[in-house]
């Protein structure tokens, strides 16, 4: 692998899965399951770089020189998940359909009082804490909610200077007209914005958005086009309702639908502030879509290394 500024050049022969999972993806906490350890730490690095080379017959992927992701001295930094059913954690659990838990989480960071998926009042925070509690079907289109991709990243973005906050925000089945500017589920993502930045008194930044989406669009040419407006409508809102400066970081798990997977690549290669993390079509699934509890976690994993990677040095907390 060779680094050069924003461009990333993969050559995944050079360089055994073993050594990428030893090179760059050092886990910072302990999890709870030891096996969950494991499997993140053997997944999660080797995917990023796999997502990274997918672009070309092993000559690397030259992307538009990527924006570091700024952490602010606020308080508070809110992540949120948008998306389809997989940024909502649909149906991870340990085994769908005949084991509906999930496994147990250490605290990485904060959520609304009535939850990742918020059920009610958004008037607090308390310990972060994924929940298989059911949901509006009108409002969130999933049946059965899981470990959510925020718990992965959270994990990997402890230590970081501040508190985070995490809030899903996306609806199952819908196509990204149902998700872009003038929808509910866009209203919801500024709205838990707007909460948070009440909760914070202030203090308080969007530094980054998970987009785990593409499931409903197969054969939609107009796809990369609708994404690129999405993103500049919700970088553009997002940081007039928090307040803040500094332009609003994108990571995408990619679809595991061909074409849209492709879409979104040339998305993250024209946009500077859009990344690929991960690739959902290589994590293990519950039912042949939604991914696993483990799935999600190291989709979640992959997704946080990546903010870190983009974060200025100097801003680390050693």
């Amino acid at each position: 692998m060779k680094r050069d500024g924003a461009i990333i050049t993969c050559r995944p022969h050079l360089l055994s899965a073993i050594e990428f999972a030893e090179g760059f993806c050092p886990q910072r906490k302990k999890l709870d399951e030891a096996q969950t350890v494991n499997f993140v730490r053997a997944t999660c690095p080797a995917l990023l770089c796999l997502v990274l080379c997918c672009c070309g017959g092993g000559g690397g992927c030259a992307l538009a020189p990527q924006q570091r992701m700024a952490v602010e001295t606020s308080d508070f930094q809110h992540i949120l998940s948008y998306g389809q059913s997989l940024s909502l954690g649909e149906r991870a659990v340990n085994r769908w359909p005949t084991d509906l838990t999930i496994p147990r989480e250490q605290v990485a960071g904060l959520m609304f009082v009535s939850g990742v998926i918020p059920r009610g009042a958004m008037n607090a925070l308390i310990p972060f804490a994924d929940s298989t509690a059911p949901v509006d079907m009108g409002a969130w289109n999933i049946d059965m909610p899981g470990v959510t991709p925020l718990f992965g990243a959270l994990l990997e973005l402890q230590g970081l200077p501040g508190a985070r906050i995490g809030s899903a925000a996306g609806r199952g089945g819908t196509t990204i007209a149902g998700l872009s500017k003038g929808t509910a589920p866009y209203a919801r993502l500024i709205s838990q914005v707007a909460a948070g930045r009440a909760l914070s008194g202030g203090h308080y930044s969007v530094p980054a958005i998970i987009w785990m989406q593409g499931e409903s669009d197969p054969g939609n040419p107009n796809y990369a086009a609708q994404l690129r407006q999405l993103f500049a409508d919700l970088d553009r809102d997002v940081r007039a309702t928090a307040g803040q400066a500094q332009t609003v970081q994108f990571f995408i798990c990619l679809t595991a639908v061909p074409d849209i997977a492709l879409a979104q690549r040339q998305v993250a290669a024209t946009m500077p502030n859009v990344h690929i993390a991960c690739d959902a079509s290589t994590l293990p699934k519950s039912d042949g879509t939604h991914l696993t509890a483990r799935g999600s976690l190291a989709a979640g994993c992959a997704l946080g290394a990546h903010m870190r990677s983009v974060i200025p040095a100097n801003e680390w907390n050693p």
